[in-house]
This record gives structure tokens, sequence and C-alpha cells, in this order.
């Protein structure tokens, strides 16, 4: 059994700025956003997006160090992950970016579209390339493991799937759910026992092009946001899948290009890039 919702309200945290995704929190708690077309990462400061840097290529996913606070931008142009460099103290230049991750047993990376960090250091990503570039017709995106340490590039998953895009990781990661958008579907990967994972189908969609961003409550419950091209839909879609695959509910929200999804520490709010205006949304889960 499910249900829909239409959030009402949504509070619009900032906007302005077309092709915003991939909202994220650094260590001291700012918000930050990355814009794939003018290649800008954002922080969020009263209303307003303020440019932090530009990678001078086409920026998908930012994801922060839970440990360290470090920056890395996952980047489709660069085709690597690129990972913020330490400053000489009391420097006023932007933050500069060093490429951390291009290439997989001698093989350049096609583009990194998303990543996430597990509470002891380890790396999860997906390398799709650009919209198009892995296809139904061209399942040629992967999902990698980097050690902690960075002593082992392991692929989960090699150059099968029809642009994988976001990536989650349950509360005590051991699962780790990976948007395939082309195939309009969600993978599980489930590491039993330590080290090996088993990759199976988790949940099927209908509708859209597929979904493009996942993140996990505090409880294991999954949102997904459900993507579609401007025109395509007039509104889009937020679906929450409890731990046992079942789907519990739908939200939806104006503007059907549903980019990007994160929770603030408390897990009290959810906030939502939209792309084919710019917006980003903050829903509070409690009302």
């Amino acid at each position: 059994i499910f249900f829909r919702v239409v959030i009402m309200p949504l509070e619009k945290v900032a906007e302005g700025i077309p092709s915003l995704s991939s909202p994220a929190f650094n260590k001291e708690g700012v918000l930050h956003v990355c814009c794939t077309q003018s290649g800008a990462v954002y922080k969020v400061v009263d209303g307003s997006l303020q440019e932090v840097l530009n990678t001078q290529g086409q920026p998908a996913a930012l994801c922060f160090d839970p440990n360290l606070g470090t920056l890395y931008v996952c980047d489709l142009m660069h085709q690597a992950i690129l990972r913020e460099e330490e400053e000489d103290e009391g420097s006023s230049q932007q933050p500069l970016l060093a490429e951390w991750v291009t290439e997989h047993e001698g093989r350049l990376l096609r583009g990194p579209t998303a990543m996430v960090f597990d509470s002891t250091g380890n790396v999860f990503f997906t390398d799709s390339g650009p919209m198009g570039d892995t296809t139904i017709a061209n399942p040629k995106a992967s999902v990698y493991y980097i050690a902690c340490d960075a002593s082992l590039l392991q692929p989960l998953a090699l150059e099968c799937l029809a642009h994988a895009s976001g990536l989650a990781l349950s509360p005590d990661g051991q699962v780790l759910y990976v948007c395939e958008t082309m195939n309009n579907r969600i993978l599980r990967f489930a590491q039993r026992p330590s080290g090996v994972w088993h990759m199976s189908v988790y949940f099927n969609f209908s509708g859209g092009l597929g979904p493009m961003a996942c993140v996990c409550d505090n409880m294991g419950a999954l949102y997904v946001a459900r993507y579609d091209f401007r025109g395509g839909a007039t509104e889009g879609i937020i679906s929450i899948i409890l731990p046992s695959g079942q789907l519990h509910a739908e939200l939806a929200i104006p503007g059907s290009e549903v980019s990007g999804l994160c929770f603030d520490a408390d897990f009290r709010y959810l906030y939502i890039t939209e792309a084919s205006v710019g917006v980003v949304y903050r829903y509070d889960l409690l009302e």
C-alpha cells in the first residue's frame, strides 16, 4: 500500500541558478551545491548562493569527508574525482582542487557522477560519464570501491550499468543503494561477508526517466529523487522506500528535474535540488 503526498509547504532555501545538484553539508553545517552548467560550487548563505570555487569543468556531485571535512567533487569534463588541497592559513584565494582518481587499471574514467563515504573513510562512487554516454543500448557505467587508505580501487560492478548516478549507504554501512537511471531502478549491493558485495535489483519504477539521486535516513528508509526532463512532467517525485523494499510514500515537488537530496545532521530536514529552474528546497519531516 502506498500513498501520495504533495509537499506543502516547501521552503525555498535558495534559487536562481539552473542546473543545481548534489546538496551536501560540510563539517561546519554549511550547505553546498554545485552547478554542472557553470562549473561552480556554491555555499548557501542567508538565502543566497555564494561561489566557493569553480572546477572549470562539469561538477556532477559533491561530497565532504565526514572525518576530515575535505571537499571532493565528481567532475564529468575532467573525468575525475577532484579533491580540495590544503590552503595556506589566512589565504583569501578560492580553494584549490587536485585530481584524486582518474583511472582504473590504466583506463580513464568516463566521468564520476556520485560518491559517498562510509563511517570508516571508505569511498564508493559511480562512473557513468555525461547523460547519454551509458545507456540501455550501451550499459558501460560502473560502481567502484576505494579503501580508506587509498590502497585499493575495486569495481563492484564494472561497465555493465545504464547510467549509474546517485548512491547511498544504509545506516550500518552493510548495504549500498545505487540509482541506475536509464533502467529506472534501484540496485542493492549487500555486504556478506565483509568485503564481498552481492548485487541485486532492489526496486523498479515506472514513469519518468529514472532515479537520479538517493539518500538514507537514520532508520534506513531510502529517499529517491526521480528525474524527468523538463516538459516531460509538471512535477518531480521523491519516493520513500522502506528497508523491506516496500514503497511507503511518494512526495511531489514543483519541477520535474529532481537532481539531488540530502538530510541535515539531525535528520529533521530534507534538502532537495531541482535543476530546471535552479531551486534548493527544504522540507520539514516533522510537519
